[in-house]
């Protein structure tokens, strides 16, 4: 009678396990943010134009192959929100943008540089992840490194 008992248990734990795991299939895996500068220059050396910008970018990567970003540039208030989803290989994540979306703030400034920091596209292509330590990594892309915590 105890080891029908178990098996029973055993069996409806199972599958309980997998209908919350079917219907429950955005749950979150890492949620990473970083709270960095970024430094713009220009590659003229004739022109000696360069600016350093706080940047807030925080990102939440799915167990189901989606993330999602949201970006913001703090002194010039202007930033995005971005999806897609994302494949992990050897060499690190690759992302591909789906939606992406201006924040509905009023810009501060709305030059080149805050243009080019929300232009669609601008969180695509192949990065680098890099482990630091337990709780912090570092994403590196052709364009951008971020040190990130989560």
């Amino acid at each position: 009678m105890s080891k029908l008992v178990a098996v029973l248990l055993i069996l409806v734990g199972t599958i309980l396990g997998v209908l919350t795991s079917y219907f429950n299939n955005n749950s979150i895996n890492r949620d990473m943010s970083s709270h960095t500068a970024a430094y713009i220059s220009s590659v003229d050396p004739d022109n000696n134009f360069g600016i350093t910008l706080p940047l807030r970018v925080d990102i939440t990567l799915k167990e189901n192959s989606t993330y999602g970003v949201y970006a913001l540039l703090p002194k010039s208030r202007v930033g995005y929100a971005s999806s897609g989803w994302y494949e992990l290989d050897s060499d690190g994540i690759f992302f591909t943008m789906r939606e992406h979306r201006r924040l509905n703030i009023e810009p501060l400034r709305n030059g080149v540089i805050e243009q080019l920091f929300v232009r669609p596209g601008a969180f695509d292509g192949h990065m680098k992840l890099v482990k630091l330590d337990e709780h912090s990594a570092a994403l590196v892309g052709s364009k951008v490194a971020l040190h990130m915590n989560y």
